[in-house]
C-alpha cells in the first residue's frame, strides 16, 4: 500500500506586487541596476549604469521617454524583438520589470 500526504502550506504562493504609482529613478529603478546589472555595466560595456552615469547613458539611445514597448532597456529585459536578454543570468522579477516599464511610460524622469 502506497500512500500521499500533503500540506496546504506546500504550495507556492504567486502573490502578485502591484508596482506603484510613482516610480523614482534614484530610489526604484538604480537599485534595480546596482543588485542585478553594474557588474558587467560598469563603464566598459554600454550602457554604463553606474550610479551617477546610468541616467545619462540610457537617455543615449536606449529609453524613449513615454514609449516602454519601443525602448531598447525594456525590450532586453523581456528578450523581445531580436534584443538580447538581460541581465543574461536570467530575467529580472516581474516586479522590477514592471517598475522598469511605468519609469518609462511616465517619461523617463530623473527623479
Amino acid at each position: 500500500m502506497l500512500s500521499y500526504f500533503s500540506c496546504y502550506y506546500d504550495d507556492v504562493l504567486d502573490i502578485e506586487v502591484p508596482v506603484p504609482d510613482a516610480v523614482s529613478y534614484q530610489s526604484d529603478i538604480q537599485p534595480i541596476f546596482d543588485a542585478n546589472c553594474v557588474s558587467c555595466h560598469s563603464g566598459t560595456t554600454a550602457p554604463d549604469l553606474r550610479d551617477g552615469e546610468s541616467y545619462t547613458a540610457l537617455l543615449n539611445g536606449y529609453v524613449v521617454p513615454s514609449d516602454a514597448a519601443s525602448s531598447t532597456l525594456y525590450k532586453s529585459l523581456l528578450n523581445l524583438d531580436g534584443v538580447s536578454l538581460m541581465p543574461p543570468a536570467g530575467q529580472l522579477t516581474d516586479y522590477d520589470i514592471g517598475l522598469v516599464e511605468k519609469w518609462i511610460d511616465d517619461g523617463a524622469l530623473d527623479n
